[in-house]
């Protein structure tokens, strides 16, 4: 094999290698595209779920709002309802005074009637 056909083996043979990393090269950018949409879409994802935590975070504060202020408002429903210790202490007292009238007059009808 003479210089030139070696020569000649080694240019066809550089060709073939450069026209591989040429494919490859190409495949590599497809692939980098590829990626690069997937990418894309990824980052719409996202955004789309943090706008819809961002609603659901919203419409669950404004419900726990609502329920709390329903609660607050029983809760201050109840407490006017209630009568203060006081007042009840007062009249646990007159019920006191009046089973003692009562028992005292209960007494008395029964020694008049005796006395008839």
């Amino acid at each position: 094999m003479s210089n030139e056909e070696k020569i000649l083996e080694l240019l066809t043979k550089m060709q073939a290698d450069q026209t591989e990393i040429r494919e490859e090269q190409k495949q590599i950018r497809e692939e980098q595209k590829q990626m690069r949409e997937e990418q894309m879409k990824m980052r719409e994802e996202q955004k789309q779920m943090q706008e819809d935590i961002a609603g659901i975070k919203l419409r669950l504060d404004y419900d726990v709002n609502k329920r709390f202020d329903a609660i607050n408002d029983g809760i201050d429903s109840i407490l006017e309802q209630l009568v203060p210790k006081s007042r009840v202490d007062a009249l646990e007292d007159d019920v006191i005074v009046l089973k003692t009238a009562v028992k005292m007059l209960t007494q008395e009808v029964a020694e008049l009637k005796k006395a008839q």
